[in-house]
């Protein structure tokens, strides 16, 4: 009699979970980023207010790739104050302790707060407020080390070497340690199964060229609850034909990219340890704790008196808990991310520029279908950065000229 409430409970808590929102991705690969954009648009309106940073952080992109970087840069900016506060309410809380997580508000995996704090740091050097751009690469930095009261290897080279970049154009003496610890995250990275190669030629001359190219390859990986009764969140690769890019300046090869960042490690990885382990140790507690109120409440089922009362109410205690957090694992997770992130620098001289991006399949051949052509112009002093996604043809991203 005393347990028959207890379904009802874990169902009404079961139903406080909030989804992944609906992103028409079948548009996004297809580079119609204005659909996109409007579901976006439309998801922040009339959409779950617990997804908002997920919404904006796939709105940014798309107006990133159309070129609209000043709203980008406060999309992404709005975002990553909701990812970067760790506080919630009591009412957030307790949903995350009664039901799924995903019944609290989003902030993402560190993996994903880094990457918001990389596409922000570009916006505002297109600004031409370096000092600010450093300043978010420094705390995606922080996100990808630190996970609650949890430190781990930060193992994100890109924004190792973007902190560098930026260091250098303000003055900083700083560039050279950052480009050291970019050096050891790479390292790190690849002795821990990262895609790409130890002698990395960006790392190898980090303050190389004044022209600085980011080349985004592929989907990032897709989140899901699995395990079991999926009480892990998981990842499993989006397959995309591009996995590398090349490019070429005025006719001339300018060389294939090297692979900085390897988005779908450092979404299955902490610090080099396998995401699955760490969550599984955590999943342990619901079984745990259910079995254990099952065989109280057997135990309080064949005694009396005082000491009844207390198995009873012990078993009923662990019962419930391992019920309400045996819902799903939150399976929530930014999906227009790419599969990695690749440089390419040259010096090249000051004034305007055609340059050609070639991104290429698993064997090396060029797919001509997201070949991209563009007007660059060099400064003659400073540098210029671009950004482009192994996506059909779109606008693209403004220079830098700090």
């Amino acid at each position: 009699m005393r347990c028959r409430w207890l379904p009802l409970v874990a169902l009404l808590a079961g139903a406080c979970a909030t989804g992944q929102p609906k992103v028409p991705l079948n548009a996004f690969v297809a580079g119609d980023l204005a659909r996109v954009a409007t579901f976006a648009e439309e998801e922040l309106v009339d959409g779950d207010a617990e997804n908002e940073a997920l919404v904006r952080n796939v709105l940014a992109q798309c107006e990133l790739y159309r070129g609209d970087h000043e709203a980008a840069r406060q999309n992404f900016a709005a975002a990553g104050r909701i990812m970067g506060s760790w506080s919630a309410s009591g009412g957030e809380v307790t949903g995350a302790i009664l039901g799924s997580e995903s019944s609290k508000t989003w902030k993402g995996d560190p993996y994903e707060q880094a990457m918001n704090a990389c596409y922000l740091g570009l916006c505002f050097l297109w600004k031409g407020e370096a000092d600010n751009a450093r300043a978010a690469c420094k705390r995606g930095i922080l996100a990808d080390a630190e996970v609650g009261d949890e430190k781990f290897q930060a193992d994100n080279a890109l924004l190792f070497w973007m902190a560098g970049r930026f260091s250098a154009l303000m003055g900083s003496g700083e560039a050279a340690d950052f480009f050291k610890e970019a050096q050891t995250a790479h390292t790190f990275a690849c002795q821990h199964g990262a895609r790409g190669v130890a002698d990395n030629p960006v790392l190898a001359a980090p303050q190389r060229g004044n022209l600085v190219l980011l080349l985004e390859c592929g989907m990032g990986p897709e989140k899901y609850a699995g395990g079991h009764q999926d009480s892990l969140a998981m990842f499993r690769p989006r397959p995309h034909p591009a996995v590398a890019a090349r490019a070429s300046l005025d006719g001339r090869d300018l060389g294939t990219a090297s692979l900085l960042l390897d988005v779908e490690y450092q979404a299955t990885t902490r610090g080099g340890t396998a995401m699955e382990g760490i969550r599984e140790g955590k999943a342990v507690f619901k079984t745990a704790s259910t079995v254990a109120g099952v065989v109280l409440l057997d135990q309080a089922a064949r005694s009396s008196g005082d000491k009844a009362r207390t198995q009873a109410i012990a078993g009923g205690v662990l019962l419930l808990a391992g019920i309400l957090t045996s819902s799903a694992a939150d399976a929530r997770h930014w999906p227009t991310l790419p599969s990695s992130v690749h440089v390419l620098t040259a010096d090249v001289a000051p004034g305007p520029h055609r340059l050609t991006i070639d991104f290429l399949d698993a064997r090396g051949r060029p797919l001509p279908q997201f070949r991209q052509e563009l007007d660059v112009e060099v400064p003659a002093t400073g540098e210029a950065w671009y950004l482009a996604r192994s996506l059909p043809p779109m606008p693209a991203a403004p220079r830098a000229v700090p």
